[in-house]
């Protein structure tokens, strides 16, 4: 892969800050924006990585259509001068009969996760899915420019990760979690086309 692709977790958000769930358009897309402290650590990673010559100026910016993720995106393309532009592969992982109710109910999914990759409890959508539907994005990606920053979501950060590695998707929580505004290089490029 030529380009290097960075993962943007997205700033603090109001959902953050209430402890729910809004993982689909209905709820998220206009609503549930960053915080300013969500604006501010998006910032400081994107700030951080620019002084250290690891994003050039002008690095484009792809990001998941919720109003927090492309929130994130437009403060990040402030530093780097780059476009931005919304891909729905990128979007919150589905969380079902969970949606608008309290976050606590994450932990319950990442333990179904550990033992099935490819559960689908309460109307999730499975590890499995989320990274088929990134990888199709990082394929496009892939003889793009030299650095691309897709600003997303934790789960959908952590699976994309984790399969970097070539690391059983059970333990994407282990390995792959990002703190908000967190910015971090996928770690080989293209998951492999197998994920266990």
């Amino acid at each position: 892969m030529s380009s290097r692709i960075f993962l943007l977790r997205h700033g603090q958000s109001q959902a953050n800050v209430t402890g729910l769930v809004a993982s689909n358009r209905t709820n998220a897309a206009a609503a549930f924006g960053l915080t300013s402290l969500g604006r501010d650590q998006v910032r400081a990673s994107v700030g951080a990585a620019m002084a250290a010559g690891e994003l050039p100026p002008g690095c484009p910016i792809v990001c998941s259509p919720l109003l927090r993720a492309v929130q994130s995106a437009q403060e990040a393309a402030a530093i780097l001068g780059g476009d931005v532009r919304v891909d729905d592969r990128l979007i919150e992982r589905a969380f079902g009969s969970l949606e608008l109710g309290p976050d606590d109910a994450y932990e319950g999914v990442w333990s179904e996760d550990r033992e099935d990759p490819g559960h689908e409890r309460w109307g999730v959508e499975s590890t499995r899915a989320i990274l088929e539907r990134g990888a199709s994005l990082l394929r496009e990606l892939a003889e793009g420019p030299n650095a691309t920053v897709l600003s997303t979501h934790g789960d959908v950060a952590s699976v994309l990760f984790c399969a970097s590695l070539g690391l059983p998707l059970g333990r994407h929580r282990e390995v792959g979690p990002l703190a908000n505004g967190e910015l971090r290089l996928l770690a080989h490029g293209l998951p492999p086309a197998r994920p266990a």
